[in-house]
């Protein structure tokens, strides 16, 4: 009975924390999935990039739904001397606000503000939009297979359709609180696919979900038999393990992410506490000698409620256009020990 009672607590923690994408983007608000008719409006006007949205069918999905894209094209991408040209890109996984968050928070203003001043290479992005109402970006959703749709269906029908280059090493995921958990624990599993991972505010949860913190009390159940489906009544812990990225980190081999670049932030008035359980993911890493940056963000917020998350987008979208062009965005030597200790302002890791 206790450990039936505890399932239920976990994973109404996790509806809790994908929820929280502060005013405006929750259910209901402006760029949330009760007003889907902001999910598929434009982004603001745009210098440097040419979008469009498009959507694709794929047999991991389940419920008739389809899923879908927005996708951000650099300048130039339809001249005739750009013909041959293939780009890096990177996809954008989002948080319970929607698929309309991105542009609706100002992620493509950020995005067309650092191409024009030269911050980030010619690169395409992709803003994912997910089946169903909700996902934790797991397999076994009622929504489908979310974590094998994008891995498999999503990168195989962009790839057709549009230039893009092939190999992981110009390929980065990236997200935002439930996003950013699914972008880190999907790098996590397929370092063969992405080159990079960069989050904010993602939500991080115990490897163990008996260790899940009070605090987080029952607050929304609509996708608990979503939940109980993947991990189980009571809950497989080996599974749930497998699943969060404190797991997949405590439990990795050594060089099994030698390749992949990692980023991840959070800020220290995140009011779902998330800051906490980040700092822990990063001394994991540090401790099983995987590298990867992070940043503690001093007054930042929860995801696009955050007044420095538009800055510290700035700083993700820099690290992974480095890593997608070849670069090596990781501090070296001692800088990279000041940057794991100290804590980020809001313009950290430019």
């Amino acid at each position: 009975m206790q450990r039936s009672i505890q399932a239920v607590l976990c994973l109404c923690t996790l509806t809790t924390l994908a929820f929280a994408q502060g005013p405006g983007f929750g259910p209901g608000g402006p760029g949330g999935r009760g007003r889907r008719g902001r999910d598929d409006a434009p982004p603001p006007k745009l210098e440097q990039f040419t979008y469009e949205q498009g959507s694709f069918t794929s047999s991991k999905s389940k419920g008739g739904m389809e899923p879908g894209y927005g996708i951000f094209l650099p300048k130039g991408y339809a001249d005739e001397a750009n013909k041959d040209t293939r780009y890096p890109w990177v996809v954008w996984l989002h948080g319970f606000g929607g698929f309309g968050e991105f542009a609706g928070g100002g992620g493509a203003e950020v995005l067309d503000q650092l191409r024009k001043d030269d911050k980030i290479p010619p690169m395409v992005m992709v803003v994912f939009r997910a089946p169903g109402m909700r996902t934790t970006y797991l397999n076994g959703e009622q929504a489908g297979d979310i974590e094998d749709l994008i891995v498999g269906d999503l990168i195989d029908n962009l790839q057709k359709k549009y230039r893009l280059q092939t190999e992981r090493e110009h390929r980065a995921l990236m997200g935002v609180s439930m996003g950013g958990f699914g972008a880190l624990k999907i790098a996590m599993h397929h370092p063969e696919v992405f080159g990079a991972v960069a989050v904010h505010s993602a939500a991080i949860l115990p490897t163990d979900p008996n260790d899940v913190p009070q605090r987080f009390q029952p607050q929304l159940q609509r996708m608990r038999r979503t939940l109980t489906d993947v991990f189980g009544d009571p809950i497989d812990k080996a599974k749930w393990a497998h699943e969060m990225p404190l797991g997949l980190a405590a439990a990795a081999k050594p060089d099994e992410w030698k390749s992949l670049r990692i980023y991840f932030d959070a800020g220290t008035k995140d009011n779902y506490g998330l800051c906490e359980p980040n700092e822990q993911l990063d001394k994991v890493m540090t401790e099983k000698g995987i590298a990867h940056l992070f940043r503690k963000v001093e007054g930042g917020g929860h995801a696009w409620s955050s007044p420095k998350m538009k800055e510290c987008l700035q700083s993700s979208l820099q690290f992974v256009g480095a890593c997608v062009t070849g670069k090596d965005p990781m501090p070296k030597g001692d800088a990279a020990g000041d940057a794991a200790k100290k804590p980020a302002d809001a313009g950290a890791g430019k």
